[in-house]
């Protein structure tokens, strides 16, 4: 798999998904002012309701946006080839069904990026996964705290 076609990829989605954020955002805040969700009794809470979720989904939009920030002030270092797993590596497991695609990233952590070879998902080194996988390097096994076995396929 290509890093920097994949890099490309994430920062992509992650914008994407900071403009989906974006313009939820700004339909809950226009519901909760709308005439529609003014409240007909003490009892209906549905515009304040909106604006709660106005407000999350804002706060989703800075997050994704911060996320693309980070990633792209980092863009030379997480690009660099790796030989083992740590920030920046993007690599596969076998977990006994076939390949798994992943990439350590310091941000964006469970998002999921489709790509041509299958979808990639990024984790963080605050993850459990990561924990089991820091420092391993391709061919090397590794169990995880269920009890089940892996191995790293390549690490790039």
């Amino acid at each position: 798999m290509d890093k920097s076609q994949f890099f490309n990829r994430l920062i992509l989605t992650l914008r994407e998904e900071c403009l989906h954020a974006v313009q939820a955002s700004k339909d809950a805040a226009d519901y909760a002012t709308n005439e529609e969700s003014r409240a007909d009794s003490q009892w209906d809470t549905q515009g304040l309701e909106a604006s709660y979720l106005a407000a999350g989904q804002a706060s989703q939009a800075r997050q994704w946006a911060e996320s693309v920030q980070e990633l792209q002030s980092e863009r030379e270092e997480l690009l660099q080839p790796r030989v083992s797993i740590c920030l920046g590596a993007l690599f596969s497991c076998d977990f006994g069904d076939g390949p798994e695609w992943y990439f350590l990233a310091g941000v964006a952590g469970g998002h999921v990026v489709p790509t041509e070879q299958g979808e990639v998902t990024v984790i963080t080194s605050s993850s459990p996964l990561a924990g089991r996988l820091l420092g391993l390097k391709a061919d090397e096994k590794f169990a995880l705290a269920n009890g089940n076995a892996g191995v790293v396929l390549s690490v790039e």
